[in-house]
């Protein structure tokens, strides 16, 4: 009859089990030297097995034995003893080493069998601790193994609002929580621009709120500047804050939302120069099976920190590459007042929200849409970069240019291109797209034109004996997000020459041009998602 299964994977185990032994003799003989005799026996062979790192199952068992009753222990492992002074024998769970004990002359009562049971099946509290404490070690251990895989991907990503993205969904599935959200230090305020939950409804609230980024001094008047100042900030309950604390939750946007703001992390983000980068909050963490919500615990502060220097590290690494970027549009605003760091940025989100809805429609990957969008909107910054070499009279002339005046200046696209000669980087094909093909047309009347396309592409030392020409998907996707973006741009500013288009004007022109001048398709998305574009045109001024 058997009565239990003994697990013993250490050392701990070890002991735990011999106790449930020893009280089962007890329980089956009086004898206490021959209870102990047998139970000495079996710890050391246990202990043999646990020493050696061979997981163990005892199976427990009362067997008939001649004209009485034994204690059968059946010790099974998977690999075969490593220690001297026993024979394993080879079955169908694994190698098996026998041992019995005789404990009654004749039949053992049912009750006591039942207490023996128990005994065996019972969890002690040092066996639900050891369980625990492994378990959490493993689980701290996973976790932390996920975020250091995770910094690899991260130091590959080179531009920052694909990062950001990417580290606040990871942070939903590592720290098992509602939402995320990373304010950035910008002009000594948090602008809170970064956030993501479970729901992506919420999402978009939660960044603006009547049209303008949401903007926090850093003091410690509120959960993010607190955090910023001393590192890092747990607060329990968001709506329970004790009154002696100088923060205080502002609820503005749950009740824009309809999200429950409940247990909030909130971490630092410092540069390896110590200099404050922005805070990440972790919000509402939840158990990952009951999906109930619960506290962030001890292990998951410590989590925090860790895994907001890993991001730290990442996010000052690609704001560098995003500041030569600016940098090198700043020359180009030198010569161009319209191309303003503001006026790039607002193309550039335009754009990647465009692609997005274009990704999605098709079912791509979410690993190939972040590669793409780490690709297109450093690029899409960067459309107008061949500005620079145009000459000033013709760049800042405010009126209608001269037919000469137009192709000088129509040479912005090739010069931006040709720029790329050289050594090339991952965001080459990228950049070559935009800059040479955003002025191009669905129906084929834009510019450059093909010869000159294939001149440009000869410069570069590409292949161009397969050269499309430049009108519907001959013109690659990025040149055509980029190409409503720019537009949309333009129309909806004020330009020396011309005073800004209504949101309902723009709507419509662009709707007018599909299949014209833009892809139609592509126009189709942009209509129908037209009031968050309004939304970016306003946040980025």
């Amino acid at each position: 009859m058997l009565l239990a299964d003994l697990h013993i994977n250490s050392i701990a185990h070890v002991g735990i089990a011999r106790r449930k032994v020893y009280d089962s003799f007890m329980l089956l003989t009086k004898d206490v030297a021959f209870g102990s005799k047998s139970t000495s026996d079996f710890s050391e062979l246990a202990r043999n097995f646990a020493q050696t790192e061979n997981k163990l199952v005892v199976h427990v068992s009362l067997k008939r034995n001649g004209q009485g009753r034994a204690l059968h222990l059946n010790f099974v492992s998977q690999s075969k003893p490593a220690f001297s002074g026993v024979v394993a024998q080879q079955s169908e769970e694994g190698w098996l080493i026998e041992r019995a004990y005789p404990v009654s002359d004749n039949w053992v009562d049912q009750e006591i069998l039942n207490q023996v049971r128990e005994i065996l099946l019972l969890k002690s509290r040092e066996e639900l601790l050891t369980q625990n404490n492994e378990l959490l070690r493993k689980t701290m251990h996973d976790r932390t193994e996920s975020l250091n895989r995770l910094a690899t991907e991260f130091g590959n990503i080179q531009d920052i609002d694909t990062l950001l993205t990417r580290l606040l969904e990871e942070v939903l599935g590592v720290f098992h929580c509602d939402a995320g959200s990373i304010l950035l230090k910008e002009d000594g305020m948090l602008c809170f621009r970064h956030a993501v939950t479970n729901n992506s409804d919420y999402t978009d609230k939660m960044l603006v709120v009547d049209g303008t980024p949401v903007r926090l001094p850093i003091d410690r008047n509120s959960m993010a500047g607190s955090a910023a100042l001393d590192g890092l900030l747990v607060v329990k309950d968001a709506y329970n804050i004790p009154a002696t604390a100088t923060y205080k939750f502002n609820s503005t946007f749950d009740k824009l939302t309809g999200f429950k703001t409940r247990a909030v992390t909130s971490v630092a983000l410092r540069s390896g120069q110590n200099e404050l980068l922005g805070v990440l909050q972790l919000i509402n963490p939840h158990d990952a099976e009951t999906r109930e919500h619960t506290e962030f615990s001890e292990d998951d502060q410590k989590l925090a920190v860790h895994f907001a220097g890993l991001a730290s590290m990442a996010i000052e690494r690609s704001s560098m590459t995003r500041t030569l970027v600016l940098r090198m549009m700043r020359l180009a605003e030198m010569r161009d007042p319209k191309e303003t760091g503001a006026h790039v940025k607002r193309v550039s989100h335009v754009a990647t929200r465009l692609y997005v809805a274009w990704a999605k429609r098709r079912g791509l990957s979410q690993e190939l849409i972040y590669k793409q969008l780490d690709h297109l909107r450093l690029a899409a910054m960067l459309h107008d970069v061949g500005k620079v070499g145009i000459d000033d009279a013709i760049l800042k002339k405010i009126g209608k240019l001269e037919p000469d005046e137009r192709q000088i200046m129509e040479t912005h696209a090739h010069i931006g291109a040709a720029s790329l000669q050289g050594q090339k980087i991952s965001l080459d094909d990228a950049i070559r797209d935009v800059t040479l093909y955003h002025h191009a047309r669905w129906d084929g009347n834009g510019y450059p034109s093909h010869e000159q396309i294939v001149k440009t592409l000869e410069q570069l030392g590409e292949d161009t004996s397969n050269v499309p020409q430049p009108k519907g998907e001959g013109i690659p996707l990025n040149a055509r997000l980029v190409a409503i973006a720019d537009v949309f741009d333009a129309l909806m500013s004020r330009r020396a020459y011309k005073e800004a288009w209504t949101p309902e004007q723009v709507r419509e022109e662009i709707g007018k041009c599909a299949g014209t001048h833009f892809d139609p398709e592509l126009v189709e998305l942009f209509v129908s998602d037209f009031d968050e574009y309004i939304k970016i045109h306003a946040a980025l001024q």
